[in-house]
């Protein structure tokens, strides 16, 4: 603890301090992500191997050009969705969970727009030449469309992600810096684990979702060219879903455990 008397204050050399606090940041985040990565293994476990056949799809596609514009315009959508969620793992295990929610509403948007342009590809055309395409809009497109998403559990999750990337006094998580905490940068804190099985059940939901969709959209070019691609993303697919149904379970025992009550999952899971 770094407490000192008033008497005493002076002789604080903070420079000196605030400069070992900040060599700690990297020592905390690695504690915790050793941590969380032993605790949430079976989790972990599933995204790497999504994270690796999206990487398998990427340098199959990488050898044909698009064949289109839409087809160019989910390549870019591709490539985003799977930077924004290969770090949102690594922030959720390194104990940085709030930090994660913008990320996963950028990869939830996107995915919403590859399935859009999936079902519509002219809206691809409209959309490289500049023009804004709301959620608002996909949402009620995909909930009419046999092949779509429910209109209700994706505005659900719209405005879940919207409400945490916003610095709304229920999403900024409480430090008591200076209230019986003397530092709490970084990943000083250990976090809930009711919360980071949230966001980890919520990044299931996304790979899920969005590798389900490349490998729709590709299906012909990909399983042509990979003879194990199909079979290996249905046990991905499989597996996520298992684990997902577990991770679910323990959910509601932490909550009862810490709050007392049943939990209500969230929609749109795996």
């Amino acid at each position: 603890m770094l407490g000192r008397k008033r008497g005493e204050e002076k002789q604080m050399d903070y420079s000196k301090i605030g400069a070992e606090e900040y060599h700690r940041l990297k020592e905390y985040a690695e504690t915790r992500f050793s941590e969380l990565s032993k605790i949430f293994q079976a989790e972990t476990r599933v995204l790497i191997e999504y994270e690796e056949l999206i990487c398998r799809a990427t340098v199959i596609l990488g050898s044909y050009p698009p064949k289109d514009v839409a087809d160019r315009s989910i390549r870019d959508l591709l490539a985003d969705v799977f930077d924004f969620l290969y770090i949102s793992r690594r922030l959720i295990l390194e104990g940085y969970v709030s930090i994660a929610f913008p990320l996963l509403r950028r990869a939830f948007e996107c995915n919403s727009l590859i399935q859009y342009f999936i079902l519509l590809p002219n809206k691809a055309i409209e959309w490289d030449k500049g023009k804004q395409i709301s959620n608002k809009e996909i949402r009620k497109y995909l909930d009419s469309h046999p092949m779509g998403e429910s209109e209700k559990a994706m505005k659900y999750l719209y405005a879940f992600f919207s409400g945490a990337t916003h610095p709304n006094r229920e999403y900024i998580p409480n430090r008591f810096l200076g209230e019986g905490n003397k530092f709490v940068l970084g990943a000083i804190g250990i976090p809930s684990l009711l919360i980071v099985a949230d966001y980890m059940h919520r990044l299931l939901a996304l790979w899920f979702w969005f590798a389900a969709l490349i490998s729709y959209y590709y299906r012909d070019l990909l399983f042509s060219v990979d003879k194990n691609y199909g079979n290996d993303y249905m046990k991905i697919a499989n597996e996520a879903q298992r684990v997902s149904e577990e991770l679910l379970k323990s959910q509601r025992e932490l909550w009862e455990k810490e709050y007392g009550g049943e939990a209500k999952p969230a929609p749109h899971t795996c």
